[in-house]
C-alpha cells in the first residue's frame, strides 16, 4: 500500500510517499516503540492536538475519527514511526509520529486513502512524549488537500462525504 501525497505551496509542488519513510528496524522509532506511537495517539484526548483551540471535545484521536468516518470507512489502520507529512512550507515536525490510514468503502482510485498523523514532543524515558500537532491529508472534493488542523480535515472530509450525528464537535454552536 503505498499512500502518495501531493501538495502545493506557492510555486512549489512536492510529493510525500509514505511508503518511502519507513520505520526505523525492529519496530522502534529514535528509542520508542512504533505500538506505543499508534496507541499512544489513539488514546490522545482530541484537545492536546487542537493548538489550545476550546472545542470541548472530550472524545480521544480515534473516537472523533471513528466518528468522522462513519460507514464510509472500510478500515483505520494505526501505525508509528516518522512523521511523514512534514515539507516545504509546513514544517519539519517531529522525529515521532503515529499514522492511522483510512481504507474508504468506495475509493475513488487506488490512491485515495486518507490519512491523518499525529505528532509527539521528545519521548520520556523511552515512551512517547506528549502530542501536540495534527496533519491530514485527504482528497477532498475540490482536489488532494493537506490540513494542519483537526477542523480542517473535518471540512476536506465533508467536502466528500455526510458527517454521521455527533462527529463534529462546534464549541461555538453550543
Amino acid at each position: 500500500m503505498r499512500l502518495w501525497i501531493v501538495l502545493t505551496a506557492a510555486a512549489s509542488l512536492w510529493v510525500v510517499d509514505a511508503a518511502e519513510a519507513k520505520p526505523a528496524a525492529g519496530g522502534m522509532t529514535k528509542g520508542v516503540a512504533n505500538a506505543a506511537l499508534a496507541a499512544k495517539a489513539r488514546a490522545t484526548p482530541v484537545k492536546a492536538i487542537d493548538y489550545d483551540e476550546d472545542r470541548c471535545d472530550t472524545r480521544t484521536v480515534d473516537q472523533w475519527l471513528r466518528a468522522l468516518t462513519g460507514a464510509n470507512a472500510k478500515s483505520v489502520a494505526w501505525t508509528g514511526g516518522p512523521c511523514q507529512m512534514v515539507g516545504p512550507g509546513i514544517d519539519s515536525g517531529s522525529d515521532w509520529c503515529a499514522q492511522a490510514t483510512i481504507t474508504l468503502k468506495h475509493p475513488k482510485n487506488r490512491h485515495d486513502q486518507p490519512a491523518i498523523e499525529v505528532f509527539f514532543d521528545k519521548p520520556v524515558h523511552g515512551r512517547p512524549g506528549a502530542a501536540y500537532a495534527f496533519r491530514g491529508a485527504m482528497l477532498a472534493g475540490d482536489g488532494q488537500d493537506m490540513a494542519r488542523f483537526r477542523k480542517d480535515f473535518e471540512a476536506d472530509w465533508t467536502s466528500r462525504f455526510a458527517a454521521p450525528p455527533g462527529a463534529i464537535v462546534d464549541c461555538a454552536a453550543q
